[in-house]
Order: structure tokens, then C-alpha cells, then sequence
């Protein structure tokens, strides 16, 4: 993968399939295997600033697929290899047993990190 990775969100459309790609096989498919998933501290710093000035109240983490040239910048040694989305959330009233709900921000789906194999020096588990 490049040194400077594509930040720009992901498409919900492409988003929603690589979701529905990662529960058809991700977990029973050795072809999609992924050991880890490492992303820039820019990425999540970004993430958790947003929190901490009240636009988001969480992060939600979907396990996800890779498509064949689905997103622009993935190298295509990680087409069908599992990942990581990363959504921001925001409150939403509550469905009335006392719980908060927290809707998905389908427009800052996030994902450029770099995933092992391919990208696995350090990694030590």
C-alpha cells in the first residue's frame, strides 16, 4: 500500500457489500484471511477529536470485506481479504427501556489500514 493513504470515506453502497461479503465468507474462507489490521494514529486522532468535541458519542466497528475494485488506492493483493470499517456514531432517542441508540454516520465510514499479511512488521501476536 502507498505510504499516503486514500482518507476519504467510504461509500455506504460499498460499504453495506463489503459487510454482507465479510458474513457470506470472511469467516470460513482461508483465501480472506487477515491477521490484523493497523491504522494511523492521523486516522483514529481525527476519529477521537471528533468525539471529544461532542460531533460523534462513539465509533462503531464493522468486520468487512475487501471487493475487487471497490475502493480506490486498495492494492489488489487485499481484494476478498477481511478489514475493518470504521463508522462514527451519534445519539438518537432512545427506543423507551432506558437504552441510548447510536446511529451509524454513513458518511464518514472509514478504513485505509494497512493489513497483515502484506503489511505485518511489528506485529508480534
Amino acid at each position: 500500500m502507498s505510504k499516503k493513504l486514500n482518507m476519504e470515506p467510504i461509500d455506504p453502497k460499498v460499504a453495506k457489500a463489503m459487510v454482507v461479503a465479510y458474513a457470506k465468507d470472511g469467516m470460513t474462507s482461508s483465501e480472506s484471511y487477515t491477521k490484523a489490521v493497523w491504522f494511523p494514529a492521523e486516522q483514529i486522532l481525527e476519529i477521537a477529536k471528533s468525539i471529544s468535541e461532542g460531533k460523534y458519542d462513539g465509533l462503531r466497528i464493522y468486520f468487512a470485506q475487501y471487493l475487487e475494485g471497490a475502493i480506490e488506492g486498495v492494492p489488489k493483493s487485499y481484494e476478498g481479504r477481511n478489514t475493518l470499517l470504521l463508522v462514527p456514531t451519534t445519539p438518537t432517542v432512545g427506543n423507551g427501556n432506558g437504552d441510548d441508540d447510536h446511529k451509524d454516520d454513513l458518511y464518514n465510514i472509514g478504513n485505509r489500514g494497512q493489513g497483515c499479511p502484506d503489511q505485518c512488521n511489528g506485529a508480534a501476536l
